[in-house]
């Protein structure tokens, strides 16, 4: 009866370069709706004044927020194309040069229907993210999952002869392989949902704009320096107090 050679039939070495190498590739590759890309807004020089002026000290500084021009990129209606636009500006920490996001700034500048709209915004994006990083998540237990039954249902028994010699017998055990087979595909399944259902770039184009960028006239600029010139105002005064009010 000729040998086996299914994946090495008892080679650790060869199972572990199968299941080490392409199968690790592919655990990276379903790792894609999990991920996000870079942010496509940056911060542009210059600044928008705000009634209390400059942060003046370090306590004021820690609060203090700043209104400067930020570049990011306005996506068609069909999403086939895009335009740098430079109109539009984002809240920045003193010093910063990331914006900091609009919805969390709600906090500090409290309710608003130009907060409450970009909330709206990001909302979309952000709920297909998490269902794709979810069925990315899902589909990588199951590719290791079925990777281990795969991988262990191969065996070899070894039987010692009357002469001392020692026999080795290739099993597989075929159940425990097709229930690994049937859980790989559905690791594959659940990766490719993953792909299918993860944001395109348009939308985290449009999503980093929500994000992080007031764009007029939809944000009327007046109004959002008076939001954060109040903001400001207020840690100037909390401030003015000592450190334990600040905080």
């Amino acid at each position: 009866m000729p040998p086996k050679t299914w994946l090495g039939c008892g080679d650790e070495r060869e199972k572990a370069w199968y299941f080490g190498g392409p199968m690790r590739t592919l655990w990276v590759a379903l790792l894609v709706p999990a991920l996000g890309c870079a942010s496509t807004v940056s911060r542009l020089p210059g600044e928008l004044p705000t009634e209390p002026g400059h942060a003046s000290g370090a306590c004021e500084s820690e609060g203090w927020l700043t209104l400067a021009p930020t570049r990011s990129q306005e996506v068609s209606s069909s999403g086939r194309s895009s335009v740098s636009r430079k109109d539009g500006f984002g809240a920045y920490r003193v010093g910063e040069a990331d914006p900091e996001k609009i919805p969390a700034l709600e906090e500090s500048l409290g309710s608003s229907e130009i907060i409450d709209r970009h909330k709206a915004g990001v909302k979309r994006h952000d709920d297909k993210q998490l269902l794709a990083a979810g069925l990315g998540a899902a589909g990588l237990v199951a590719l290791g999952v079925g990777a281990y039954l795969f991988a262990s249902s191969f065996d070899t028994q070894k039987t010692t002869k009357a002469d001392g010699t020692v026999e080795e017998e290739q099993k597989v055990r075929g159940g425990r392989m097709a229930a690994g087979g049937i859980v790989i595909g559905a690791g594959f399944g659940l990766g490719i949902a993953g792909i299918v259902v993860s944001p395109s770039a348009a939308e985290r184009a449009r999503a980093d704009q929500a994000r992080y960028v007031f764009t007029p006239p939809e944000d009327d600029p007046k109004t959002i320096q008076g939001l954060i010139g109040k903001h400001n105002a207020g840690v100037r005064e909390r401030c003015a107090k000592g450190p334990t009010a600040a905080r």
